[in-house]
């Protein structure tokens, strides 16, 4: 619409197209929609808007109400995302995180987890967690390893423990749990381990889930440690792939949780549980696992084999498996 136009002074809304009537001499006011417009002192300028401090008032409060809605529903995400990252960890693994790395453990992100290589994590009066991010299988000097590793002790009760953190270390190489229950822990979906050493425990149902996610590429080495009471051996199953096995305390019955283990080189059988009459044939069938290099009994179990029968086997495996007992 072509604007009409007295002594130089806009006459049309721009708003609505109606007409704009002079109210005093510095404003006018649109006779359609009541906006109300400044002129400027020369007159000859384009009018602008004039809001009136109401109406501005309201404005600016809605803006305002938009921008704080906006920052608030940005720092809720940004801080549910925070809360949602904190909350993964229990107690005592939060406070040996933030130790650790030294910020707040909703700032601790996948790839802090996942640059610790190592982790060992013993129980007595208090959690102690062992780390480091080193890989052991790149020392071949053990103290030399050792030197690389902290040690951070945590006061947390059991209930402030909980295993299942151990799926975030996706990164882990090694691991040793002197805890009990090592069922109820979860290893990462993902994971490159070669080594892990646990205590005996057994899950609310009776049957260990521990070893279900274990890698089989490469996984290399098992130690069980106080396997007395450890009944259910079904586990085994997951195990085939590997390479070393340490039972200590296992009862070990016919050996038949043997049978498939084709790739085991060392099978070390400390203090364990076995049936004199029965010793001879055990160990007979465990001599015959395909890839065994090394075997080694110790403890009363050992001597239920007779001497001249463990010399016999030292002469058929001779450079072939290392025999050795204490």
């Amino acid at each position: 619409m072509k604007q009409k136009k007295i002594k130089g002074r806009q006459t049309i809304c721009d708003f609505c197209g109606g007409q704009l009537e002079q109210r005093d001499e510095y404003t006018c006011v649109c006779t359609s929609c009541g906006r109300s417009y400044y002129i400027s002192a020369g007159r000859t300028h384009k009018v602008s808007v004039k809001v009136s401090a109401g109406k501005m008032i309201l404005i600016c409060s809605l803006a305002a109400v938009a921008v704080t809605g906006a920052a608030v529903a940005g720092y809720q995400y940004y801080t549910g995302r925070l809360v949602q990252s904190a909350s993964r960890f229990c107690v005592a693994f939060r406070d040996f995180l933030m130790e650790v790395y030294d910020k707040p453990v909703a700032e601790i992100v996948e790839e802090d987890l996942r640059n610790i290589k190592y982790l060992r994590i013993e129980k007595d009066k208090e959690y102690k967690f062992t780390y480091g991010f080193e890989d052991y299988y790149d020392y071949r000097d053990e103290e030399a390893f050792q030197g690389t590793l902290g040690t951070i002790a945590v006061d947390a009760p059991r209930d402030d423990f909980s295993p299942s953190n151990i799926q975030y270390f996706t990164g882990l190489t090694r691991l040793e749990l002197y805890t009990d229950v090592w069922e109820n822990y979860v290893l990462p979906e993902e994971n490159v381990i070669r080594s892990i050493t646990c205590l005996d425990g057994l899950s609310k149902s009776g049957t260990p889930r521990f070893f279900t996610r274990i890698n089989p590429d490469t996984l290399e080495e098992v130690v069980i440690m106080e396997a007395e009471n450890l009944k259910d051996f079904s586990f085994m199953e997951d195990l085939k792939g590997i390479k070393t096995l340490l039972l200590h305390k296992a009862a070990i019955g016919d050996g038949e949780m043997f049978d498939g283990f084709d790739r085991l080189e060392n099978l070390i059988l400390y203090q364990v549980d076995l049936e004199e009459e029965d010793a001879e044939e055990v160990v007979d069938g465990l001599l015959k696992l395909p890839s065994l290099k090394y075997f080694h009994m110790e403890g009363k179990a050992a001597w239920y084999i007779e001497d001249e029968q463990w010399e016999k086997w030292q002469e058929i495996y001779d450079g072939k498996i290392l025999l050795t007992r204490e």
